[in-house]
């Protein structure tokens, strides 16, 4: 060690020998107070370039949605929502669409920001010029903590906070809005959006519990069947357990493993009007685990 080194590194030593040593924070790390976090978020929102709607029921949000998509052709929209805030516009892909709308996980008050998941594709997020996104009231945070803290078991592959319409001022020092994204963001926050899926009909809810129910039922049965992809690629079914598929591949002989809660989440999609039509959408949709492997399983199973 250089003597110049050793001289920073004792003076160092000698300014921490009298001091007490941090106190690492517990949890939660920070108060998860929520008193005033809607209205910070909508300060924050708006400050960021954002339009803001509130709304005291996933009613009057849908009543709205119907006059406002009228300036839109068409529209990509997030399997996540419900039917009550579709809009009534033709589908069209990502890349096309001039309006894009999503689900939000979740929002965070003192950065005026929605967190987006990875399930719903992030070029239905990032393409469209125009980005609706709904949020449910009770999702409001103050802090991103809070989020994680309550989503932690269940987190996607991946999040995007987006905190206004996309800005650049990379050429020039100019400001330009919508360069990597959409220029110009709505956020739509829905008092009981949470509650639309649970309040769904009883043969809404019939057919995503049977089909969950079917799953568990009938995969056993798969156990040691070789089985053969979207694209005639052959595996076998190694393993069935409580909670996992274990699949072989016939060519290589590489293992992979398929939760259940995925199959599950997938079935349930399905149940409720969703189209998984390969692993791409899969993938997509559902999880990042062996999707040509887990779409082959529903495939079998006749869900799609």
């Amino acid at each position: 060690m250089s003597k110049a080194r050793e001289n920073i590194l004792g003076r160092v030593r000698r300014a921490l020998e009298k001091r007490w040593p941090p106190e690492l924070p517990g949890e939660p790390w920070r108060p998860e107070a929520q008193e005033g976090a809607l209205e910070l978020f909508v300060t924050n929102m708006r400050a960021g370039g954002a339009e803001v709607e509130l709304f005291k029921s996933v009613a009057a949000a849908g009543r709205w949605l119907a006059g406002w998509a009228e300036q839109f052709s068409a529209a990509a929209v997030s399997p996540l929502l419900p039917a009550a805030l579709r809009p009534p516009l033709p589908a069209a892909p990502p890349e096309e669409a001039p309006l894009g709308v999503s689900r939000a996980l979740a929002a965070v008050a003192e950065t005026g920001s929605v967190l987006l998941t990875s399930a719903e594709g992030r070029r239905l997020q990032l393409l469209p010029p125009a980005h609706l996104v709904f949020v449910d009231e009770a999702d409001v945070h103050r802090h991103l903590a809070g989020v994680l803290e309550k989503h932690r078991e269940e987190l996607p592959s991946a999040l995007a906070l987006h905190s206004g319409p996309s800005r650049s001022a990379d050429i020039g020092q100019i400001m330009v809005q919508g360069v990597h994204g959409p220029g110009r963001l709505v956020v739509a926050v829905v008092r009981g959006l949470n509650r639309a899926d649970r309040s769904a009909s009883p043969k809404k809810r019939g057919r995503a519990v049977r089909s969950a129910s079917a799953l568990r039922e009938r995969l056993p049965a798969l156990q040691g069947r070789t089985l053969k992809t979207k694209r005639g690629e052959p595996f076998v079914v190694v393993r069935v357990t409580e909670n996992t598929v274990r699949v072989r591949v016939a060519s290589s002989g590489k293992e992979y493993t398929v939760r259940l809660a995925s199959l599950e989440k997938a079935a349930a999609l399905l149940a409720s009007g969703g189209e998984i039509p390969g692993p791409v959408a899969y993938r997509r949709l559902v999880a990042n685990e062996a999707p040509a492997y887990a779409w082959a399983i529903l495939h079998e199973l006749g869900l799609v």
